[in-house]
């Protein structure tokens, strides 16, 4: 690319980068987003949910720059800067000019899907960015011949299986569409296998940590099956991957439509076969809908090609295809970043569905419509948590703090207390959630215990001898709204045996 195209394009990267400071103050962190930066307090080859990379992540910025809301998102507006560069780049490699290049970058801001994920703290929008990556290699490739292409592919397979194991899938959809077409011969080139050599050697330490915790990333999918997966409804699925893009989907489609019959795209008509098996893939195996983002910002570069050469006699038209995609986002903005206080956007959300009869964007992991979108409202209530445990704790003589712990019910609560422990001096939370789990001790001493659930189960009813209730989170818009904190005290000897069985039961997952 010219160094025009490249200064052009890193403007459109700076634009995509202040994404994730468009947030309205109303909202704080995501609940993952919280685990997150507990595991990168407690640095370790694997997690039960995640590989290690967002814990690194994690701990590198807390370490540095700190933990505010900015600085913490700012890792996800990178990954969203380098996808618009990289995707203008695939456009170059498939044959495009400056407007290709250029728009190619510039649409990629356009995508309520991608403003979402490079909005929050998460893998996604890394993940992503390795799908993109790979295809790019992968192109080059096509393009050239040459076998360090193929060594990078498996080099950049290994970095990014590092931060969310659905990559394999992209490395298993490139290797059924070359099989189907005239290159499958680089399947037996030496230089790919080095490439996997390097790729497995990049992995190897986490694949070591599952296989010592008894490989837990499946018992993390089986349980993902059985809590969300089994909620997504087929049609919703294919109805979401055009959804997902709304105002720039004709681009992708157009970018398909270019592979399969543009003599210019034609080299890269096995990409058009790859998102077919990405599509159809995790369809049958009921994925959720966003986990196929990674297969859309190829589709967007080849897109761009094609409008690039279908208006080179007609540049004027190159004007609607700019102003459609800005003009379609500004309704769906309040839907892809928290830019307005969740009344405002709950008003906004009826108002829409009332004149679109579209209400999707509001359907949660449980497959049912909500006042706002599912990831909204997690990121409202943990203040208010960490608050009521700290009324809590300091309803507690001063001499028996000492002798306190809180459990929380979910990794959200625990990652609240955790976030919020320096500012009101909270003491160990513990959690059977998710990889809190790892982190309990096989046994504790605690006199008194400030328990966060919407419920106190009747096990634990029994086990103590006085249960306080200190508040309740009443917030309509937030997901932990009826989350309740409780103090209790008399812990019976029952209360230490349940607590001891319950650890054996919920890790013996780890060890059978």
């Amino acid at each position: 690319m010219s160094i025009k195209n490249w200064f052009l394009l890193s403007f459109f990267a700076l634009l995509k980068l202040q994404t994730p400071f468009l947030l309205n103050k109303a909202y704080s962190f995501h609940r993952d987003e919280l685990l997150y930066l507990a595991l990168g307090k407690h640095l370790d080859f694997g997690f039960l949910e995640v590989p290690p990379m967002i814990a690194l992540f994690a701990s590198f910025i807390q370490n540095t720059i700190g933990e505010s809301l900015w600085a913490i998102h700012l890792v996800s507006g990178l990954a969203g800067m380098t996808l618009v560069i990289l995707t203008g780049m695939i456009a170059s490699q498939m044959g495009g000019k400056t407007f290709a290049i250029l728009f190619a970058g510039f649409i990629v801001i356009f995508s309520p899907a991608f403003l979402r994920i490079h909005t929050l703290f998460q893998p996604v929008g890394w993940d992503v960015l390795g799908w993109t990556w790979l295809i790019y290699l992968w192109i080059r490739h096509i393009k050239t011949q040459q076998g360090r292409y193929l060594v990078g592919m498996g080099a950049i397979a290994g970095i990014f299986f590092l931060n969310k194991y659905s990559i394999v899938f992209c490395v298993i959809a490139i290797l059924i569409a070359t099989l189907f077409s005239k290159e499958r011969q680089w399947l037996l080139n030496k230089k790919l296998w080095l490439g996997v050599g390097i790729g497995l050697l990049i992995v190897l330490p986490n694949l070591i940590w599952q296989a010592f915790h008894n490989f837990p990333v499946f018992h993390h999918m089986e349980e993902l099956s059985v809590t969300q997966l089994k909620n997504i409804n087929p049609v919703d699925f294919i109805i979401d991957q055009f959804l997902m893009h709304l105002p720039i989907t004709w681009i992708w489609m157009l970018g398909f439509t270019g592979l399969l019959k543009s003599k210019t795209l034609q080299p890269f008509r096995t990409i058009a076969v790859f998102f077919v098996v990405v599509i159809l893939m995790l369809f049958f195996l009921h994925g959720k809908s966003y986990y196929t983002l990674g297969a859309f910002p190829v589709m967007l570069a080849a897109g761009s090609v094609a409008i690039e050469r279908l208006t080179q006699n007609r540049t004027f038209l190159r004007v609607p295809a700019v102003v459609i995609p800005i003009m379609l986002i500004l309704p769906l903005l309040p839907f892809s970043i928290p830019i307005l206080s969740p009344e405002k956007l709950t008003e906004y959300a009826a108002t829409f569905t009332e004149k679109t009869g579209e209400e999707s964007f509001n359907r949660w992991e449980d497959g049912k419509i909500h006042a706002l979108p599912q990831d909204f409202a997690d990121m409202l209530g943990w203040k208010q948590i960490a608050k009521l445990a700290a009324k809590a704790y300091y309803e507690i003589p001063v001499e028996e703090r000492k002798n306190t712990i809180i459990l929380a019910e979910n990794y959200g609560q625990a990652g609240a207390i955790d976030f919020y422990a320096k500012e009101f001096n909270l003491p160990q939370v513990y959690s059977f959630s998710s990889s809190y789990l790892l982190w309990l001790p096989q046994k504790f001493t605690a006199k008194k215990v400030i328990f966060i659930n919407d419920r106190i189960h009747q096990d634990i009813s029994k086990t103590v001898g006085k249960q306080t209730l200190i508040g309740e989170i009443k917030d309509t818009y937030s997901r932990q709204n009826g989350n309740k904190v409780w103090l209790l005290e008399n812990l019976s000897k029952d209360y230490y045996e349940l607590y001891e069985n319950a650890i054996k039961e919920e890790k013996a997952f780890l060890t059978e």
